[in-house]
């Protein structure tokens, strides 16, 4: 649940930072090359904020990778928000994005981590979605959208979006159809990372008394769903 912009400056070797979570919102970070890297495994760059006072302070680091799949170069970053928590994220490229600007998103992968939570989710007349998913620490409301960009089976059928403190719009999640193998039954696939930036799932199950289109969200189970559904 990131989002933001890296864009490479003109003048120079460095870049200007933009990133957003559910939490919290850095609208400008500068990356300098570093000026300790020693050995392979050493950041390339250094993020760098500004305190109140316009003191320089590094707050995380950055490497150039390549992408094995494709040859592409993009960038991995560490970043350290205020109250201290690592986020990892990615800054990509693809062939809407601007020259000299890379978006940043989620570091791809990571392990789901259980969880109690209380949810609900409606399928919208215009074939997009609307609900809230709560848990001890947090409850909010979101949207999800049609995946234009969905080609293969196993590509979301919604992008889930919600809005960052600052209002920017972030993607935090995706939405597959889905059945129950044993009886058929229809349900909801549900991977979202919540404002703490936990990866979770969950499940979208319709029960005999809500609305059509109305799904009740659940903690995941990797059972049958046969037994819930």
């Amino acid at each position: 649940m990131i989002t933001g912009t890296l864009t490479r400056n003109a003048a120079n070797d460095t870049f200007t930072a933009s990133v957003s979570t559910m939490s919290f919102d850095i609208p400008r970070l500068t990356v300098v090359l570093s000026p300790h890297k020693t050995a392979e495994n050493h950041p390339d760059y250094q993020l760098v904020f500004r305190t109140p006072r316009g003191r320089q302070m590094r707050v995380g680091s950055m490497w150039t990778a390549v992408s094995e799949k494709s040859g592409n170069t993009y960038y991995s970053l560490a970043l350290t928000d205020r109250s201290g928590r690592t986020w990892r994220m990615n800054a990509v490229r693809n062939e809407e994005t601007p020259e000299g600007q890379w978006q940043i998103v989620p570091m791809a992968g990571g392990r789901t981590e259980p969880l109690a939570l209380t949810g609900q989710v409606e399928i919208l007349d215009d074939g997009n979605i609307a609900g809230f998913v709560g848990s001890y620490d947090f409850d909010m409301d979101f949207a999800a959208v049609e995946n234009p960009h969905k080609n293969e089976e196993t590509h979301p059928d919604w992008h889930i979006e919600a809005r960052s403190p600052g209002g920017v719009l972030i993607r935090m999640g995706s939405i597959w159809k889905a059945r129950s193998e044993r009886t058929g039954t229809e349900y909801l696939s549900i991977a979202f990372m919540s404002p703490q930036g936990g990866l979770h799932r969950a499940n979208g199950l319709s029960r005999a008394e809500d609305a059509p289109g109305t799904y009740e969200v659940v903690a995941y189970s990797n059972s049958d769903l046969s037994v819930v559904a």
